[in-house]
């Protein structure tokens, strides 16, 4: 009677219970794609390629890559990479939250010491790409939760204004200044993102849509680790400049959340001077964290466009041109939406935070473990430079907002 069970799962080269988990995997893949082609018949122009890639995918680990047995390793190698980035990443948020820092620099310290050299023992590769891709997105849509559209709302129409005026000009200068640098344009886009939004949360949204390649994932890396140490330097340095220039605290709380870069190091500045300040300088930055979504779709337009309508894997075409719009910025959208409308329980809020933030250290833990020493010296100065030119951009930007709101 056991041979029934086992017989099928042994041409395969599974166990019954391996065989169990195979199944239930596939019945998973097949549960999201449904509800995958079901939004892209409700709203055509999202999702274009989501199914017919995931089918593709199942005919290739249903067919294809499981026509002969696999050895156990190998099957283990998911389960491997996904521990790994989980502890990684469960450490860095420890070590993070009792220096009152953000998550990302530290993970992607932990990917660069210790997966790096775990992954010339062990197979991390899938695991490391599950977390790269599908989980560091769900990270970024579960952002969403944290805009509240009435407290942004309250600020009032002059600081909206001259928040938005900040981040854009940012976006747009910040890439003309990668550009005069000699950047490439996907790098210049990259940087001026992660400077105008909010840090290595944007650095890594916006690479999940650049085109894929070990460039991208060291410059990815590069942005992350720059970026990360320019706020920590604003953290400290931006709450004395505003205190020598005798801001006021309302005016002082618009220039800390409009110019540094990670929420955590704006709540850190703004709670230095004052609780009433801190409150007012995390509303203000989450003004910048609002146009997460809408900068992540503009550039993966962008990058369509630059690429003159060419497709890849078949990707549905729309008068020449591909239409792109990812599936984790609609979720982002959803996501605030659910929350402005009181529709989230105030008691998901410190959870989905925290969920976010394991998520996007994970796929900043999968970067750091491809980032390699020799990579990032190779890139010289010029990054660098052009890094630090946005941060000061922003930053002078920043000061004349507060300056308008005295």
């Amino acid at each position: 009677m056991l041979r029934v069970f086992t017989q099928h799962p042994r041409t395969v080269g599974e166990s019954y219970f391996e065989h169990l988990g195979s199944a239930c995997g596939f019945a998973a893949t097949m549960a999201v794609g449904a509800m995958v082609c079901l939004l892209h018949g409700l709203f055509p122009f999202a999702f274009q390629s989501s199914g017919s890639r995931r089918i593709r995918d199942l005919h290739d680990r249903m067919v294809t890559h499981r026509k002969a047995p696999k050895p156990g390793v190998r099957r283990l190698a998911p389960v491997a990479g996904l521990v790994v980035a989980g502890l990684l990443t469960l450490a860095a948020t420890l070590v993070a939250k009792a220096l009152n820092q953000p998550v990302a620099p530290f993970a992607l310290v932990g990917g660069f010491l210790i997966a790096a050299p775990l992954a010339g023992r062990l197979d991390l590769t899938p695991g490391m790409k599950m977390a790269e891709r599908p989980l560091l997105r769900a990270g970024i849509a579960l952002l969403g939760l944290r805009i509240a559209l009435g407290d942004i709302v309250n600020l009032g129409p002059q600081t909206l204004l001259l928040v938005l005026g900040c981040v854009a000009l940012t976006l747009a200068v910040g890439s003309c200044i990668g550009r005069l640098f000699g950047l490439p344009k996907g790098f210049s886009m990259l940087s001026a993102s992660s400077t105008a939004i909010c840090g290595a949360s944007a650095a890594m949204a916006v690479a999940s849509v650049l085109p894929r390649g070990e460039e991208t994932e060291r410059q990815t890396g590069y942005v992350v680790a720059v970026v990360a140490t320019l706020s920590t330097l604003a953290m400290l340095a931006y709450p004395a400049l505003a205190h020598l220039a005798g801001l006021p605290p309302q005016a002082t709380a618009v220039f800390l959340g409009a110019s540094i870069h990670d929420v955590a190091q704006v709540a850190g500045a703004g709670y230095s001077v004052s609780p009433q300040v801190g409150d007012l300088a995390v509303t203000v930055k989450l003004v910048r964290v609002s146009l997460l979504a809408l900068v992540v779709a503009s550039v993966a337009f962008a990058i369509v466009g630059s690429r003159g309508g060419d497709t890849k894997g078949g990707e549905a075409k729309s008068g020449g041109r591909a239409v792109l719009l990812p599936g984790f910025v609609i979720a982002f959208f959803a996501l605030a939406a659910a929350r402005s409308t009181g529709l989230v329980p105030a008691g998901v809020l410190p959870v989905a935070t925290f969920a976010s933030n394991l998520l996007i250290g994970a796929g900043v833990v999968a970067v750091g473990a491809k980032t390699s020493l020799n990579g990032l010296k190779a890139m010289g100065w010029r990054p660098l430079a052009a890094l630090t030119c946005q941060t000061a951009l922003l930053c002078g930007l920043a000061f004349g907002a507060a300056k308008l709101v005295s």
